[in-house]
């Protein structure tokens, strides 16, 4: 009887031994692969699919490219095509903010990254991430009247010096180039298009060349500015994108043509835009256009023709600030040569009520 007991006391032991050898394996095997598991946490998104996540270790980045390590063999992202990032180390604060940004609600976003104690975070590229944050706020906010733009500007400037590897820096470039576009330092604006223009990509080369005529038409060197324009516009229009910007192209190139005394042919230019286009859906090309026969038609000593193209953009496509201001601008001007004193008061009103500080409002406010 001790003997049977014996037995069955050395099988158990053996069986709990067993378990316990099988549970400190399962135990070993788990320390060593949670690494690999901890590191696949940075998720990239592109612009083309923004809700499926390319999930790995990111091992570099750069003003073009990001590299990503998938299952161990690295990818190479362009920097134009990544919608976001989402590290790894990214507090998560910082995740809400992000959700905050990317719905517009901005003011909600930089409460939530000004809570964030910078000094605690230890990862280069979420401190990178921030700083974009807090500078692309301040800029889009100011773009859309809502903000200091001399300031907002200058935070953006020294967010494109010191983090001259973000993948963001283009898009850096791009915000600081309209932020200096809308108060009229067109030169300044052009010269960061340019960097645009000099960019790997295609897509952002014929964009930065679009921006870049704009600029150049702002200082008043419409010859030029319309060789930039005319090459854009030949551009073989094969996605909707591209074709958006052919057809601003065009709107510039028939301001560029009633700027040099081709008012008639630039009238003809945006018939023509108008027919071909959708009103519905094309709003600030429609008030580029309508700026565009206004000018033209002024050239043209047509006022009252000028006055009906000008308050297409005002009454119809005002959606776009800048161009809303310059038919403003333009309307106070016609509206005086016309005699009609209460309106041209009034739109000079609304003019410095609503774009104060802009390069029309400046421009009215000097003469």
């Amino acid at each position: 009887m001790n003997d049977l007991y014996t037995f069955f006391e050395r099988k158990i032991n053996m069986m709990k031994r067993l378990h316990i050898n099988q549970a400190m394996a399962t135990l070993i095997l788990l320390f060593l692969v949670q690494p690999v598991f901890g590191q696949v946490n940075d998720q990239a998104y592109l612009k083309s699919n923004p809700t499926e996540a390319i999930r790995g270790l990111i091992d570099e980045i750069t003003s073009t490219t990001v590299v990503i390590r998938v299952n161990g063999t690295p990818r190479t992202l362009a920097a134009n095509q990544i919608f976001r990032i989402q590290f790894a180390n990214a507090p998560a604060d910082l995740l809400q903010a992000a959700a905050a940004y990317r719905r517009g609600q901005f003011n909600e976003a930089k409460t939530g990254l000004q809570g964030i104690n910078l000094g605690e975070i230890q990862d280069k590229w979420v401190k990178e991430e921030i700083a974009f944050m807090l500078a692309s706020i301040d800029a889009k906010s100011a773009l859309a009247g809502e903000g200091d733009k001399n300031a907002a500007g200058t935070l953006l400037i020294g967010f494109i010096n010191d983090f001259a590897n973000s993948f963001h820096q283009f898009e850096a470039v791009e915000l600081f180039a309209d932020l200096a576009f809308s108060v009229g330092q067109f030169q300044t604006a052009g010269e960061y298009y340019q960097r645009m223009v000099n960019s790997p990509w295609p897509e952002m080369q014929t964009y930065g060349r679009l921006r870049l005529a704009h600029a150049i038409a702002g200082q008043g060197q419409f010859g030029e500015a319309l060789t930039q324009y005319e090459a854009v516009a030949k551009n073989d229009a094969t996605t909707p994108e591209l074709r958006a910007i052919v057809a601003e192209a065009q709107a510039g190139r028939a301001r560029c043509l009633g700027e040099t005394g081709k008012a008639a042919e630039g009238i003809a230019a945006v018939e023509k835009i108008i027919a071909d286009n959708d009103p519905k859906t094309q709003k600030k090309l429609y008030a580029q256009a309508y700026n565009a026969q206004g000018v033209c038609y002024r050239k043209n000593n047509q006022n009252k023709d000028a006055i009906l193209a000008f308050l297409h953009t005002h009454l119809i496509f005002n959606q776009d600030p800048d161009a809303h201001a310059e038919s403003l601008y333009h309307l106070t001007q016609l509206w005086e040569a016309e005699s009609k004193a209460d309106r041209a008061s009034s739109t000079k009103t609304l003019l410095q009520q609503k774009y104060a500080g802009t390069f029309w409002e400046n421009k009215l406010r000097n003469q």
